[in-house]
């Protein structure tokens, strides 16, 4: 633990003194950190950027819609990020703490998995069973992976089944930023949003036609290939893209001999058209299915502890999303209409070597509308956006299996959202929202969070904070789920019900080319779902969690950047214990550096996780063991040999740490992997550029 702190602490360090010892060369640069949108973090969702230059302490930029009073109502008006608008607000006017992870970060690092890309990032914690194929949770601020709401463009993919996202589902090839909200969000989002939302949103169609395509080979019998064709402008766009990934070669048992293999294959179509002037319809499809080949957990002899074992098991997984938005602006932008309906169905069938064939089905259907107004009041500086909004949301969740009824459970709930955003003297930036759903299976709930965010250029810090409350609804599974021999469910369970808030400054300097962030959470947790010996109950008493997030990034010159984050988390159970999974100290540190006119890149990533408690269930009650600390240091390297064709490699775990993210489960040593990279683009299309 101690190496990892000091060296979180060092990185850290390194970046404020270079700020400090640079500031004069860098003054002369005319560059400074790019811009910041997010889109998750509000109801409202307007249509905003920030003209390329722009970071997140700068005065907001005005856009087109600010020609009339009408429409000069929000500073999130249509201006440009290099071009391109996007659905969101920008990052300084929001008081909830925010981290955002771009295509170009992603591509940059050469992230396979998306889960990859959020490991040690301020409040985040990641675990991995066995391999990449492995189940994979993601927390945050040290509540449970069932209480982080995912969403990919706008549709909810956390399992109906589990009340969580199995992240080895969700490669990154087509992502094209990921953003990670801190706290509680069930004011908009309703249950599952305790710890905080993680919304991420895919690479759009609009652009010249392009067709690219990329073939990986590595370490552990590794092989990739994905293929995207897109294009279009502001009256037509669409985007189609595949990705298949397999690893052949790797065990989960660190003590067996076999071969557990697992595959990936997704294809994501996304894609809309202007219907008229202000009103557009959006779509997106995607589906993923993952074949696993993996081990049961039972005694090993070897360590004295359960761990992963060698046998015959494999699973079967299929993960759709399915999505229509229908926008509709008027009044100059001062009205706003956005009808949707989005589908999630999971189905994953299981064979297990000593429980049998089994099967799990589950679905969500989401109708919602939402309608915004803005409006200015000048006589204060003032302005203003309220929000309404509805939603209709049915699940229903089938077990098959031979010692299972295979009988269909459903619940509905019906929720509606009232949201202010305000905005006072370009400074000062306030948003609340109260949520209340009426369920039909529990009773009803009502939720709600506050946020404000202060400019102060004058100090070159940004003051913000937020404070909500959140709730968690059982998983079908935890109510319904049944497997012969080990568990069955309580359909008595009751939601979990969390407080939570934070405060923290963001510090700007170097005009806009470092940014340092400093953040205090607290939350509690009541009613806690648990499992106890084959089943699961609430649990008495509180949970408490509470830390500190620290964050910052440089840009030293205009071809290398910095970034480092440290997490302190701590977080016991009703009974004063640390939870399990979620390290208490953890960091990263990333360099970026571009080469030849920005042919070539260089990105180096440290990521710490300090040690971390884990259940043992080798014996009964479960006894309490303590996995080492461990750094994991990676490198990505590519380069542009001409247009349109790159080579690249990297490798990861450079240090071939010898770690367990579970207990008893086996992860990857040191990997090389290599590939290469086509790009076509139409040049009859090159007009299209400007709607990218």
């Amino acid at each position: 633990m101690t190496r990892g702190l000091l060296s979180s602490s060092a990185v850290l360090l390194v970046l404020i003194s270079t700020a400090h010892a640079q500031q004069t060369a860098l003054a002369l640069e005319p560059e400074e950190l790019p811009p910041v949108v997010v889109e998750g973090a509000t109801v409202e969702k307007p249509k905003v950027s920030v003209k390329k230059g722009d970071g997140a302490q700068s005065a907001p930029v005005r856009g087109p819609l600010e020609a009339s009073e009408a429409a000069a109502l929000t500073s999130d008006a249509n201006v440009s990020t290099g071009g391109k608008t996007v659905t969101g607000v920008p990052a300084h006017q929001i008081g909830s703490a925010v981290t955002v992870v771009t295509g170009t970060q992603l591509r940059a690092q050469q992230v396979r998995n998306a889960a990859d890309a959020l490991r040690s990032l301020p409040g985040v914690h990641v675990s991995q069973s066995g391999s990449g194929g492995g189940l994979t949770q993601v927390r945050i601020r040290g509540a449970e992976a069932n209480h982080t709401l995912v969403l990919i463009d706008g549709i909810e993919a956390s399992d109906p089944n589990n009340g969580e996202l199995d992240w080895s589902n969700l490669m990154a090839e087509d992502i094209e930023r990921i953003e990670v909200i801190r706290g509680a969000q069930s004011g908009i989002y309703g249950s599952r949003a305790i710890g905080g939302v993680i919304n991420i949103i895919t690479r759009g169609g609009k652009g010249p036609l392009t067709l690219s395509s990329r073939v990986e080979f590595g370490s552990y019998g590794t092989r990739d290939v994905s293929a995207r064709a897109s294009g279009g402008t502001d009256s037509f766009w669409l985007s189609v893209a595949g990705n298949y990934r397999e690893q052949n070669d790797f065990n989960w048992s660190i003590y067996g001999d076999e071969d557990d293999p697992w595959d990936n294959g997704t294809i994501n179509v996304k894609g809309g058209f202007k219907i008229i002037e202000g009103m557009t319809l959006d779509f997106v499809v995607r589906d993923t299915t993952k074949n696993v080949d993996s081990d049961n957990e039972s005694f090993i002899p070897q360590t004295g502890l359960n761990g992963a074992v060698d046998t015959a098991d494999s699973s079967v997984a299929d993960l759709f999303l399915g999505g229509a938005t229908l926008r509709w602006d008027m009044l100059g932008g001062a009205l706003t209409h956005v009808a949707k309906a989005n589908r999630n169905t999971t189905e994953v069938d299981y064979e297990s070597e000593w429980y049998g064939p089994s099967a799990f089905d589950a679905k969500a259907d989401t109708f919602s509308y939402l309608a915004t107004y803005r409006f200015a009041t000048p006589s204060v500086s003032a302005k203003h956006a309220l929000s309404g909004f509805v939603e209709n949301k049915r699940e229903d969740f089938t077990p098959f299996a031979s010692y299972a009824d295979p009988l269909t459970r459903k619940r509905e709930a019906i929720s509606t959202v009232g949201e202010y955003r305000g905005e006072y003297f370009d400074r000062v930036f306030v948003d609340a929202s109260v949520r209340h759903d009426d369920n039909d299976t529990f009773r009803d709930f009502t939720t709600w969070r506050s946020g404000v965010s202060v400019v102060l250029p004058e100090v070159n810090m940004r003051p913000h904070a937020s404070v909500g409350t959140g709730v968690a609804l059982p998983g079908m599974f935890e109510q319904f789920g049944y497997v012969a021999g080990s568990f069955i469910g309580n359909p008595n369970l009751k939601p979990e019900e969390s407080f939570s808030w934070d405060v923290g400054v963001e510090f700007s300097a170097l005009r806009g080319k470092a940014l340092l962030d400093i953040t205090y959470f607290n939350a509690d947790l009541s009613n806690k779902i648990q499992g106890t010996g084959n089943s699961m109950i609430n649990l008495e008493g509180e949970s408490q969690r509470d830390g500190i997030e620290i964050s910052g990034r440089i840009l030293v010159t205009r071809a290398l950047s910095l970034g480092a984050s440290y997490t302190y988390l701590n977080a016991k159970d009703p009974n004063g214990l640390e939870e399990i999974r979620r390290a208490p100290h953890s960091g990263r540190a990333d360099l970026n550096y571009s080469f030849d006119e920005g042919r070539g890149n260089f990105n180096l990533a440290a990521i710490y996780n300090g040690d971390t408690i884990d259940n043992n269930f080798g014996t009964w009650p479960a006894t309490r063991v303590l996995l080492d600390e461990y750094l994991l240091v990676n490198a990505a390297i590519s380069y542009d040999v001409q247009p349109g064709f790159q080579v690249f490699g990297r490798v990861e775990n450079i240090l071939d740490e010898r770690y367990e993210e579970i207990s008893g489960y086996n992860t990857l040593g040191v990997a090389a992997y290599a590939g290469v990279k086509i790009t076509l683009e139409d040049p009859n299309t090159a007009a299209w550029a400007k709607y990218r």
